[in-house]
Protein backbone atom coordinates (compact mmCIF):
# COMPACT_ATOMS: atom_id res chain seq x y z
CA UNK A 1 0.00 0.00 0.00
CA UNK A 2 2.80 2.41 0.92
CA UNK A 3 4.51 1.76 -2.44
CA UNK A 4 1.31 2.61 -4.34
CA UNK A 5 0.84 5.88 -2.45
CA UNK A 6 4.53 6.73 -2.89
CA UNK A 7 4.39 6.10 -6.65
CA UNK A 8 1.20 8.13 -6.93
CA UNK A 9 2.87 11.01 -5.07
CA UNK A 10 5.96 10.85 -7.32
CA UNK A 11 3.75 10.85 -10.42
CA UNK A 12 1.80 13.87 -9.19
CA UNK A 13 5.00 15.79 -8.49
CA UNK A 14 6.36 14.95 -11.95
CA UNK A 15 3.17 16.26 -13.61
CA UNK A 16 3.24 19.41 -11.51
CA UNK A 17 6.88 20.02 -12.43
CA UNK A 18 6.10 19.53 -16.13
CA UNK A 19 3.26 22.05 -15.90
CA UNK A 20 5.52 24.59 -14.20
CA UNK A 21 8.30 24.11 -16.76
CA UNK A 22 5.81 24.47 -19.62
CA UNK A 23 4.35 27.65 -18.12
CA UNK A 24 7.78 29.23 -17.66
CA UNK A 25 9.02 28.27 -21.12
CA UNK A 26 9.66 31.13 -23.48
CA UNK A 27 7.71 30.95 -26.74
CA UNK A 28 10.92 30.63 -28.71
CA UNK A 29 11.96 27.53 -26.80
CA UNK A 30 8.80 25.88 -28.12
CA UNK A 31 8.30 27.61 -31.49
CA UNK A 32 10.83 27.92 -34.26
CA UNK A 33 12.09 30.88 -36.25
CA UNK A 34 14.25 30.97 -39.40
CA UNK A 35 17.90 30.27 -38.54
CA UNK A 36 16.84 30.23 -34.86
CA UNK A 37 16.54 34.01 -34.84
CA UNK A 38 15.52 35.67 -31.62
CA UNK A 39 11.83 36.56 -31.40
CA UNK A 40 12.75 40.23 -31.72
CA UNK A 41 14.78 39.63 -34.89
CA UNK A 42 12.12 37.35 -36.32
CA UNK A 43 9.40 39.95 -35.73
CA UNK A 44 11.37 42.97 -36.86
CA UNK A 45 13.45 41.57 -39.72
CA UNK A 46 11.37 38.69 -41.10
CA UNK A 47 7.77 39.69 -40.38
CA UNK A 48 8.35 43.44 -40.16
CA UNK A 49 5.82 44.08 -37.41
CA UNK A 50 7.51 47.11 -35.90
CA UNK A 51 7.28 47.78 -32.19
CA UNK A 52 4.31 47.07 -29.95
CA UNK A 53 0.64 47.02 -30.84
CA UNK A 54 0.88 50.02 -33.16
CA UNK A 55 3.70 48.51 -35.18
CA UNK A 56 1.82 45.22 -35.56
CA UNK A 57 -1.39 47.06 -36.51
CA UNK A 58 0.40 49.10 -39.18
CA UNK A 59 1.99 45.99 -40.66
CA UNK A 60 -1.39 44.23 -40.62
CA UNK A 61 -2.98 47.14 -42.48
CA UNK A 62 -0.25 47.21 -45.13
CA UNK A 63 0.90 43.63 -45.68
CA UNK A 64 0.76 42.49 -49.31
CA UNK A 65 1.39 39.23 -51.17
CA UNK A 66 4.78 40.65 -52.26
CA UNK A 67 5.73 41.03 -48.60
CA UNK A 68 4.89 37.38 -48.00
CA UNK A 69 7.24 36.39 -50.81
CA UNK A 70 10.03 38.23 -48.99
CA UNK A 71 9.05 36.59 -45.69
CA UNK A 72 9.39 33.20 -47.43
CA UNK A 73 12.79 34.20 -48.87
CA UNK A 74 13.98 35.05 -45.36
CA UNK A 75 13.33 31.45 -44.33
CA UNK A 76 9.89 31.47 -42.73
CA UNK A 77 7.63 28.52 -43.41
CA UNK A 78 3.86 28.32 -43.34
CA UNK A 79 4.13 25.98 -40.35
CA UNK A 80 6.08 28.65 -38.45
CA UNK A 81 3.54 31.33 -39.31
CA UNK A 82 0.60 29.16 -38.22
CA UNK A 83 2.35 28.14 -34.98
CA UNK A 84 3.09 31.76 -34.09
CA UNK A 85 -0.48 32.75 -35.00
CA UNK A 86 -1.80 30.13 -32.59
CA UNK A 87 0.65 31.25 -29.91
CA UNK A 88 -0.44 34.89 -30.17
CA UNK A 89 -4.12 33.95 -30.28
CA UNK A 90 -3.62 32.07 -27.01
CA UNK A 91 -1.73 35.03 -25.54
CA UNK A 92 -4.53 37.40 -26.55
CA UNK A 93 -7.10 35.14 -24.87
CA UNK A 94 -5.03 34.76 -21.72
CA UNK A 95 -4.43 38.49 -21.39
CA UNK A 96 -7.23 40.62 -22.75
CA UNK A 97 -5.16 43.73 -21.98
CA UNK A 98 -2.47 42.74 -24.49
CA UNK A 99 -3.33 44.44 -27.79
CA UNK A 100 0.08 43.55 -29.23
CA UNK A 101 -0.71 39.83 -29.10
CA UNK A 102 -4.11 40.44 -30.69
CA UNK A 103 -2.62 42.37 -33.63
CA UNK A 104 0.24 39.93 -34.08
CA UNK A 105 -2.20 37.01 -34.19
CA UNK A 106 -4.25 38.80 -36.85
CA UNK A 107 -1.10 39.66 -38.79
CA UNK A 108 0.11 36.06 -38.77
CA UNK A 109 -3.33 34.91 -39.89
CA UNK A 110 -3.27 37.35 -42.79
CA UNK A 111 0.22 36.22 -43.77
CA UNK A 112 -1.01 32.60 -43.78
CA UNK A 113 -3.97 33.63 -45.96
CA UNK A 114 -1.63 35.36 -48.43
CA UNK A 115 0.78 32.42 -48.43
Amino acid sequence: MFKVIFLFFIGAIAQLHAAIVETNASPQSVLSTPQNLSLNSFGQWVIGWGTGAEGARQRLDNIQREDVIIIKQKGATLDMIVAWQQYYEQEAQNNLNNPTARYRARLMKKIAELW
